[in-house]
């Protein structure tokens, strides 16, 4: 690519860098918010729907999770490993972010980041902030814009489960269903099906150690490592790969998810 004045060639090996590791972020984005036990799912970075249950109430995707990390819920560990889910099946409503929120609080631990989707953000803003309710802050850890809610900060993501990412047409879906797609080796071929359709989800999580916990392989070429250039075809094309080998672990009880409001 020429730009004006002095000759300016354009990397192309930074520009495939950059959108891998943009996509390596979006494929993570998308699939924390999954299970890890549903068929083509094991393999994935995933964990939220399972994390964030109590074997009794359904997760945002419609579905129990009786274990979490190979130990039976309310059995010997009683209610150590639950945190119930909220279908709101309907409209937010203030008092359910302060009950949701206050589920994930222990004394002086709590949450400090909420999740929503585009437009649950948008349920929320438009009813709440103009009450004072909220004021705007940037989350200094991650440098994300959001509203100030306790001792949380209210972000919102294309990714995290709603009606934009379950939807067939839009941008989002679409690079949901590719990867989902293809990492699973055509197992699932669809985002999975919120249990109340055309609704959004809200998480409040309790992103510090030990109560969510991001691991990455200290095998260099698997810490988000290049593998080098390989001749490809055995033509002058050469290809190379990011790699990154990662888990995410929680404790339920420090947080909470919302799911099923419509406006």
């Amino acid at each position: 690519m020429l730009n004006k004045g002095p000759l300016a060639v354009f990397k192309l090996v930074d520009s495939r860098m950059t959108n891998a590791y943009q996509s390596m972020g979006a494929h993570m984005a998308i699939s924390q918010y999954l299970n890890g036990t549903r068929a083509g799912f094991t393999s994935f970075f995933n964990g939220l729907a399972e994390m964030i249950n109590d074997a009794t109430v359904a997760s945002w995707d419609n579905n129990t999770y009786a274990t979490y990390g190979g130990i039976t819920r309310n059995g010997t560990v009683g209610a150590s490993l639950n945190s119930t889910p909220t279908n709101v099946n309907g409209t937010i409503l203030y008092n359910t972010l302060e009950n949701t929120y206050g589920n994930a609080e222990f004394g002086n631990i709590q949450p400090n980041l909420g999740v929503t989707t585009v437009k649950g953000y948008s349920y929320i803003k438009e009813k709440f902030q103009t009450q004072q309710r909220f004021n705007d802050a940037q989350d200094v850890a991650i440098g994300f814009n959001g509203m100030k809610f306790n001792s949380a900060t209210l972000i919102k993501s294309r990714y995290c489960p709603g009606s934009e990412l379950t939807s067939t047409t839009t941008t989002a879906n679409k690079i949901a269903v590719e990867y989902l797609t293809t990492s699973s080796n055509n197992a699932i071929t669809a985002y999975p099906a919120l249990a109340v359709s055309s609704s959004e989800t809200l998480f409040w999580l309790n992103a510090r150690k030990p109560f969510l916990n991001f691991y990455v392989s200290d095998d260099p070429e698997f810490g988000f490592g290049f593998t080098g250039f390989k001749p490809a075809q055995g033509n002058t094309k050469v290809a190379g790969q990011v790699l990154a080998a990662v888990a995410l672990t929680g404790d339920p009880r420090y947080h909470a998810q919302v799911y099923g409001f419509t406006s």
